[in-house]
């Protein structure tokens, strides 16, 4: 069956890979829309806005809320600069590349 599948084409590596990849950019993008949201206080009238920032909160604030916590905003007199969606996004990454490792480096040469 695995043979067939790899005259198909078809790797798991290559599967696991991509869905890597396709995660960490659907996460870059919600936390990209965060930032751009937090731009603009205060709750939107728009039931269509209301529901954006419900479903992207609910996506960012689990990883971004333990960040927050850690390391405080720094403060610039009256004007406070967070840093955690940059930390959220150095993490990202590096956990990207290092899954991309080990999908290269263990599961490919096993998988096929």
């Amino acid at each position: 069956m695995a043979l067939l599948l790899q005259s198909f084409g078809f790797s798991v590596a290559r599967l696991l890979a991509g869905v890597v990849v396709y995660f960490y950019y659907i996460l870059f993008a919600f936390i990209l829309i965060n930032v751009l949201l937090s731009w603009f206080p205060g709750y939107p009238s728009n039931s269509f806005l209301q529901a954006l920032y419900d479903i992207v909160g609910s996506v960012v604030r689990p990883i971004l809320s333990p960040i927050r916590r850690a390391i405080p905003a720094l403060q610039f007199g009256g004007i406070a600069l967070d840093l955690s969606p940059i930390i959220a996004l150095i993490g990202l990454s590096i956990a990207r590349s290092l899954l991309l490792s080990i999908i290269a480096n263990f599961i490919r040469p096993v998988t096929g």
